[in-house]
């Protein structure tokens, strides 16, 4: 299987650490506007109302301020799906167990939690190991990326917190395009298993002002992020935006978004890129 730390050295790091405290008091600010109907309002998480996936932020938070603070980075290397399958049920346990806590006290927990999150990141070093990104590839990831798709996660969560009671996410670029970019690291593992000539390259672009162009390219041992550019590609993959972290993210399936993905050139080097993961789920 493609390595993790492989993928991370594809493309230069990036970190994330300011975004994920910008996007907390975001989150925080909206959850305090919401009335009873708000927090009972139901998420495309299936079975969890607002106030269940607020309660799954923060769970994810407290747990990773204790492995952080435990100084314990979790390498993964059990299959993709017993892993999905077994964080899944742990996210389950957690919230069915956490309904209790009223959404105020919620509010106020994710406030006290997040600054400790936020200086416990603050410390580490990003060149480290961090905890396994399964969805990137096997084995060690470095810290930088850890950190990046635990920013990922919250942005999804707190999108879909804001969907389901009629309110757009935060789209800016400055919020969105980090988001897509991180979830772009899932294409070599997509890639793993497609046939092609060396230097074949896919473009996927991602259309509006939080997209752009990200090119894999096939290389002697596997497909490789490469920085874009304007040669022509093999296939190009073009998506919106809204459809694209929708897509990765697994908050919408992929035959609804199929319709609003086309592919140039190449269908059987695109069609891949339609079926790449950025979380760690059980969907397909």
């Amino acid at each position: 299987m493609v390595g993790s730390w492989d993928v991370a050295g594809d493309l230069p790091p990036v970190d994330l650490r300011p975004l994920i405290s910008a996007d907390r008091a975001e989150l925080l600010t909206f959850l305090r506007s919401l009335d009873e109907s708000g927090w009972a309002a139901p998420t495309v998480n299936l079975g969890w109302n607002v106030h269940d996936v607020a309660l799954h932020v923060l769970g994810s938070q407290i747990g990773r301020l204790s492995s952080t603070r435990s100084g314990a980075a979790r390498e993964g290397r059990m299959a993709f799906d017993d892993l999905a399958g077994l964080i899944e049920r742990s996210n389950e346990e957690w919230v069915r167990a956490a309904r209790r806590i009223a959404p105020p006290v919620t509010v106020e927990l994710l406030a006290f939690i997040g600054p400790q999150v936020d200086d416990a990141f603050a410390a580490l070093d990003l060149d480290a190991p961090g905890t396994s990104v399964g969805w990137t590839g096997d084995g060690p990831t470095p810290c930088w990326l850890d950190i990046a798709r635990e920013y990922t996660e919250f942005w999804v969560h707190h999108a879909q917190i804001r969907l389901a009671v009629g309110v757009a996410p935060l789209l800016e670029r400055r919020f969105l395009h980090p988001v897509i970019d991180t979830f772009m690291r899932s294409l070599p593992r997509a890639y793993e298993a497609v046939d092609a000539d060396a230097g074949t390259r896919v473009d996927i672009l991602v259309e509006g002002e939080a997209g752009g162009r990200w090119t894999l390219r096939r290389e002697a041992d596997r497909w490789h992020l490469v920085p874009a550019d304007e040669r022509v590609a093999a296939a190009c993959v073009r998506v919106p935006q809204d459809v694209a972290w929708k897509l990765l993210s697994r908050t919408i399936a992929v035959p609804e978004a199929l319709p609003e993905i086309a592919i140039e050139g190449d269908e059987r080097l695109g069609r891949p890129a339609t079926q790449a993961v950025a979380i760690m789920t059980t969907q397909t």
